[in-house]
């Protein structure tokens, strides 16, 4: 993937210096309406009935029974402190043991936290699932986007890098899920979980731009936001980002005052409750 876009890349730069500014003007006019046509395509799900593994229509309906599918692969992405143990537990509560299941850990250089609370939880999955029903898992360390006290000017570059790990996180197939004996049912997550860290928003925007450029399947790389249980009346820096794009397919909140407060934002309680997970 990286080579074409590489030979992409070289061939609009080429360009420039070949056309006219009247062609480049038409071009960038003509790139920038394709931008926003499927911007919008994936915002309202335009084309796409039939094809949705996550919906809003009836929140008490049962979830998808997925033990019958090739693959049912999430990547979660765990920020430090309080957004990774919210993540956690959210896994916890709604875990359900399937042989067929891949987990993506995604976490930021320098987060041993994170990690310490990964294998809490694996250790605890692996109890409670004692035969293959546990899938399989593995982590992947991404550069932070931003870290604390980081001057403003110089989150740009950091970003631009955290992005780049972020192509890789997405489209890499797990180790233990090689192409050899699964094919490509594991190239790419079916779901991207993430509830606030900056890192989140960015591996968002990917996830997005990579959908936009038809470089994954329709059914994959789906983004499900779940703001912290933390905001009760007004929505934090991530959640406004991921509002105000409409990047994310679906976008929780978990107080009923809130969601009522927030056109487009679906209710589903308090989700990081400390319970076991069931196998």
């Amino acid at each position: 993937m990286f080579f074409w876009l590489s030979i992409i890349l070289a061939s609009v730069l080429g360009a420039l210096f070949i056309l006219s500014l009247s062609w480049i003007t038409a071009a960038a006019a003509v790139f920038a309406g394709f931008i926003v046509f499927r911007h919008m395509m994936l915002k309202h799900d335009w084309f796409q009935a039939g094809r949705r593994w996550i919906t809003v229509s009836d929140p008490n309906a049962p979830a998808p029974d997925t033990e019958s599918l090739p693959a049912v692969y999430f990547l979660y992405v765990l920020g430090s402190g309080g957004h990774s143990a919210e993540m956690i537990e959210t896994i916890k509560q709604k875990f359900r043991g399937q042989k067929n299941q891949h987990r993506r850990y995604v976490i930021t250089s320098g987060d041993k936290s994170s990690i310490n609370m990964i294998t809490g939880l694996e250790t605890t999955i692996s109890d409670a699932c004692p035969d293959d029903r546990a899938g399989t898992r593995d982590v992947f360390l991404i550069k932070r986007a931003r870290a604390v006290h980081q001057p403003l000017w110089t989150s740009p570059f950091t970003c631009l890098i955290s992005a780049a790990h972020a192509v890789n996180a997405l489209t890499r197939e797990p180790n233990l899920r090689p192409i050899t004996r699964y094919g490509h049912q594991f190239k790419y997550p079916h779901v991207v979980v993430t509830n606030g860290p900056a890192t989140g928003f960015i591996i968002g925007v990917v996830a997005h731009l990579l959908k936009i450029f038809y470089l994954v399947p329709p059914n994959r790389l789906k983004i499900v936001y779940i703001e912290s249980w933390a905001k009760t009346k007004t929505l934090s820096l991530s959640g406004k980002l991921f509002y105000w794009t409409g990047i994310a397919n679906m976008f929780c909140v978990q107080h009923e005052t809130l969601a009522k407060s927030i056109p487009g934002a679906r209710y589903v309680g308090i989700v990081t409750a400390r319970v076991t997970p069931v196998g």
